[in-house]
C-alpha cells in the first residue's frame, strides 16, 4: 500500500515538475521573423527554454499552431514545459509591435509610419538611411537605402533603437533577394531601380511584367524612359510627405538625374520600396515589343508599339 502511494507521489511531482518545474529565471529571447518550426524550436533548446527540440514540434503539432507562432522580443521562463512556451509564442511578444509596410512607399513615408506607431525618431532614421558607415556594415554599396526596405509585415520589439530596426529591415530584404539569381550587386542596384519605377507605374499585377518590359525595350533602343513616376519623386523630395499626383508640362522640364524625360537610361537611384512582384517582373519581363503605354483611367493601361498608335491613345484616354 505504501509503495503504491509513493509511486504515485513520485509520478505527481514529475507531473508537476514537467508542468510548472523550479523557476530557472527569466531569459529574454527575440524570434525573428521567416523561421520554420523547427527552427524556432532549435533556438529555445540553445537558449536553454525548452529541453528537446522534438518534444517542442510534438506539441505544437497537437496544438495545431506551427504556422502561429509570432516572431518578437519575449521574456521567458528556461525549461518552462512545451506547452507554456507555444501559448506565449502564439500570443506575441511583451514588446511587439507589429506594422505593416506597404509597396511603393519611400524612405520618408516608412520613416513617418516607424514614428507614428513610437518606433524611430523620424530625422534619426532618415539620417542613417543615408550614413555610408551603416549602409556598408549592413552589405549595402549605395548611397541611400531608399528601394532596400522590403515591404512586408514586422513584429518589432520598442527596446530596438533605429539601426536595429533597420537592421532587420534589410535582412528581409536579402533574404527575399537571395531567391534571385543576380550576378553582383550592380546588377541588384539596376534592378531594385527599374522595379521601383514598375511598382509606381502599375496598379494590377498582370501589368508588371509589360510595363517592365517597356521600360527596358527603352533602355535597349537608348530612349528615355519617360517616367511620370521618376518627375514625381524629384518633386516630393521637395516636400516628402505630399501627395501630389499630376504634372504640369512645366514639371516634365525640372532639372534633376531623376527627370527620365530629360535624360537616357535609369535614374540614378530607386524611388520608392518595389514589392517582390515588381521585382519579380523586372527579372522576368513580358515577352512583348510595346515602347509606350498610357493610363486609361481605372488603374489599367493602353501599350502600343508605334508612336502616332500612343498619340492615338492619349487621344482617347486622356
Amino acid at each position: 500500500m505504501f509503495r503504491r502511494f509513493l509511486s504515485f507521489v513520485l509520478a505527481l511531482i514529475i507531473i508537476v515538475l514537467w508542468w510548472q518545474p523550479l523557476n530557472l529565471g527569466l531569459t529574454e529571447v527575440t524570434i525573428p521573423d521567416n523561421v520554420n518550426a523547427r527552427e524556432v524550436g532549435r533556438f529555445l533548446a540553445g537558449q536553454h527554454i525548452v529541453r528537446n527540440i522534438d518534444e517542442f514540434l510534438f506539441w505544437l503539432k497537437v496544438l495545431g499552431r506551427e504556422r502561429h507562432l509570432r516572431a518578437g522580443t519575449y521574456e521567458l521562463y528556461r525549461y518552462k514545459n512545451p506547452i507554456y512556451v507555444i501559448n506565449q509564442l502564439y500570443r506575441g511578444g511583451r514588446s511587439e509591435v507589429v506594422i505593416t509596410i506597404p509597396e511603393g512607399l519611400t524612405i520618408h513615408e516608412t520613416a513617418r509610419i516607424l514614428a507614428d506607431h513610437g518606433m524611430v525618431d523620424y530625422d534619426r532614421f532618415i539620417d542613417l538611411c543615408t550614413d555610408k558607415n551603416l549602409i556598408t556594415k549592413l552589405g549595402l554599396r549605395v548611397g541611400s537605402l531608399e528601394g532596400y526596405i522590403f515591404p512586408d509585415t514586422y513584429s518589432l520589439s520598442r527596446q530596438q533603437n533605429e539601426e536595429s530596426i533597420i537592421g532587420i529591415l534589410i535582412d528581409n530584404f536579402n533574404q527575399h533577394i537571395a531567391d534571385y539569381d543576380l550576378m553582383d550587386r550592380d546588377s541588384l542596384h539596376r534592378v531594385i531601380i527599374l522595379a521601383s519605377i514598375v511598382e509606381k507605374e502599375a496598379k494590377y499585377e498582370d501589368e508588371r511584367p509589360i510595363i517592365a518590359s517597356v521600360f527596358i525595350n527603352r533602355l535597349r533602343l537608348k530612349r528615355p524612359l519617360e517616367s511620370c513616376a521618376t518627375v514625381l519623386y524629384v518633386l516630393k523630395a521637395e516636400e516628402p510627405m505630399a501627395t501630389r499626383q499630376q504634372l504640369s508640362e512645366r514639371d516634365l522640364e525640372v532639372a534633376s538625374p531623376y527627370n527620365t524625360y530629360l535624360h537616357v537610361g535609369l535614374p540614378p537611384g530607386p524611388i520608392c520600396s518595389p514589392g517582390e512582384s515588381s521585382i519579380r517582373a523586372v527579372i522576368s519581363p513580358a515577352e512583348v515589343d510595346y515602347l509606350y503605354f498610357v493610363a486609361k483611367g481605372d488603374g489599367r493601361h493602353y501599350f502600343s508599339r508605334t508612336y502616332r498608335e500612343h498619340v492615338a491613345a492619349k487621344d482617347r484616354y486622356q
